[in-house]
């Protein structure tokens, strides 16, 4: 395998994931950009002051920021790029404070620098990583009594501590406000990613219990829900009548006018349905062309038949599909709890029973089960 391979395969390895560098990406970007303006304008002032050896140095970082920036850019490799900029940075701060007297020089706050942009660029460890060794060059130039190798002048000694303590100050204010904008701008897009996840959820929520095509409660919220209401109905010493509803003649209306005028009957009965029980009431589509209804009412009350009649009523009416008006009528099946059955199942299958009981009979018609009141131990 090639040298050139090698970096390759390496800097693969070190790629954060596709959802991570983002953000990385453009703040070492910001950031580099940044560096090589303020190395623009002190490779003009070390020109000036004839600091040859600080212009080749300064000229030096300026051109390895480009390359960084450039790495970053066919790579998106935050990783790889953010140490060699924080790297970079170290380097060059040492080699100018070495040169111009180590602690006596303003070129020491850059190692204040340093672990802001190690944290930013890199992470946490970058931050551990880089502050250890810029501890280490502080230890080091402590003990050193250096010489600088230029002699400024006063005014110019006062000049460059102005512009070492505000640029340093500069690019942590510009890293850190960089650092808060982007995590401002994650928040909202987090934000508003929880509400399309919310909305998703509150969807398939509807979709799990909910008929798409008549907006009906379907089998799964029924079965859900009736053995609650029939609970509710043994405490309050009520009534439960369970309608099992079936269109008459719905296969002839899909053969002969096709399924999407199938639908919309259903999707029209499902209407009629909800206009003839009260609010209260339970409606629900159970599957093809089958609803069921569940009314809480007190022992004798005549509201099951009063519904009852009220659904034929309706199903008397023609419905409109296209350009066509088709009479398309209902067999009704009633069973009441506690009278016909004790449990759900039970209460389903009389009533079933009940409704297969009014179509033997031409349908257009409701049928209740014969009561046999059970006795209870």
């Amino acid at each position: 395998m090639s040298l050139v391979s090698k970096l390759k395969a390496f800097a693969r390895e070190l790629s954060t994931s596709n959802s991570d560098w983002g953000r990385q990406y453009r703040l070492i970007n910001n950031i580099s950009i940044e560096l090589i303006i303020l190395g623009l304008f002190l490779l003009y002032i070390n020109f000036v002051w004839h600091m040859w050896m600080m212009v080749h140095l300064v000229i030096a970082a300026c051109g390895f920021a480009a390359l960084n920036l450039f790495i970053l850019k066919k790579t998106k490799n935050t990783v790889l790029c953010g140490h060699f900029l924080t790297l970079l940075a170290l380097i060059i701060t040492t080699l100018g404070n070495y040169w111009m007297g180590g602690l006596s020089s303003s070129y020491f706050v850059w190692y204040y620098v340093i672990p802001i942009l190690a944290a930013v660029t890199i992470s946490w460890y970058g931050l551990v990583l880089y502050a250890a060794l810029c501890l280490a060059m502080v230890v080091f130039f402590s003990m050193q009594e250096l010489t600088p190798i230029y002699q400024l002048a006063p005014s110019n000694v006062l000049l460059m501590n102005f512009i070492n303590i505000s640029f340093s100050l500069f690019v942590i204010a510009t890293t850190l406000y960089g650092v808060l904008r982007e995590n401002e701008q994650y928040e909202k897009l987090l934000s508003e990613n929880n509400y399309l996840l919310q909305t998703d959820k509150e969807k398939f929520h509807y979709l799990a219990r909910y008929d798409a095509l008549t907006n009906l409660p379907n089998r799964t919220y029924f079965q859900m829900y009736i053995q609650n209401m029939l609970e509710a109905a043994l405490n309050k010493n009520y009534c439960i009548t369970f309608f099992f509803m079936d269109l008459d003649k719905f296969k002839h209306v899909n053969d002969v006018y096709g399924h999407e005028a199938g639908d919309s009957l259903l999707s029209q009965s499902a209407k009629r349905l909800q206009s003839c029980f009260r609010e209260k009431d339970f409606l629900a589509r159970l599957g093809g062309d089958e609803f069921i209804a569940l009314i809480m009412h007190q022992n004798g009350d005549k509201i099951p038949q009063t519904i009852a009649k009220r659904i034929l009523q309706q199903f008397n009416k023609p419905f409109t599909l296209g350009a066509h008006d088709v009479i398309c009528q209902i067999s009704i099946g009633l069973a009441v709890y506690p009278f016909d059955a004790f449990n759900a199942d039970e209460l389903l299958a009389k009533a079933d029973e009940a409704m297969y009981s009014a179509k033997k009979t031409g349908g257009n018609n409701y049928h209740i089960t014969k009561r046999v009141k059970r006795i209870y131990s």
